[in-house]
This record gives structure tokens, sequence and C-alpha cells, in this order.
């Protein structure tokens, strides 16, 4: 299979740098799947799965928050603001994380705070999903 250029950055480090064979991403409409020399194209990145089938065909999956993807001249840039493995990821606070953006959407808000607090909520709410996807 062929490959391309793939570099993902979460806000705090490269999470991934090299060649990769699929990407497959979560977007506002669902998921989205790249391969080698796909079209010029512009992606918003939402909370949820990120996998990544590496030129050996060993699969990465991550949970990523929001950001967005750029697929131009057989190279894919991804820009998250974060981007966790299962090993990193901390159920524990993921739970504690959703329970306090649930209660700050019950309380009354400005526009921005409510949005602010909706991100938390779906950020979360991938992390645990992740989370349980790997467990059963």
């Amino acid at each position: 299979m062929e490959l391309f250029d793939l570099k993902i950055m979460a806000s705090d480090h490269v999470f991934y740098n090299g060649k990769a064979q699929v990407l497959t991403i979560h977007t506002p409409n669902g998921s989205k799947q790249f391969l080698a020399h796909h079209a010029k194209t512009i992606y918003a990145i939402t909370p949820g799965l990120l996998k990544i089938r590496k030129e050996d065909n060993s699969e990465i999956e991550v949970v990523s928050g929001f950001g967005s993807m750029i697929f131009s001249n057989n190279q894919a840039e991804v820009l998250v603001d974060t981007c966790e493995t299962q090993e990193e990821l901390d159920a524990r606070r993921a739970k504690e994380s959703l329970e306090r953006a649930k209660e700050r959407m019950r309380q009354k808000q400005s526009i921005r705070e409510y949005y602010m607090s909706q991100a938390s909520m779906a950020r979360a709410l991938a992390r645990l999903q992740f989370k349980d996807k790997h467990i059963n």
C-alpha cells in the first residue's frame, strides 16, 4: 500500500511524525479516512478516535480533542488540543471532568461559558468511550 507523510501535533508535543498508510479522524459529520494521494482538503476534528495505520501495518489508536487536519501534496498535518493513548488516559479524571461539565451546563452561563462547558463535556465523553472500548 502506498504511503503519505503524517505529522500529528498536540498542544504540548509532537505525537507522531512519519509515514502512514491510513489516517482516520473524527469530524462533526462522522469518521473520515485518508489514504495516500488524497485530494487537497481541510477538516475540523472533534473529540473522538484518531487511528493511524503505520507503514509496517501496525496501528495506533488515540483519543484526540478539537483541532484541524490539512491534506495536501501527499502530506497530512493534524493539529489537536489533546492526544492521549490508552495508557495516558485517566478514566477517574475523565469522569470527574464530565461531572464538572454537567454541573456547569445546569447553571446559568454566558454563551461563551456554555460552549466551553459543552467542549469539556465532549472531550470527557470521548475519553470515557475510548477507555471503555479498550477495557471490554
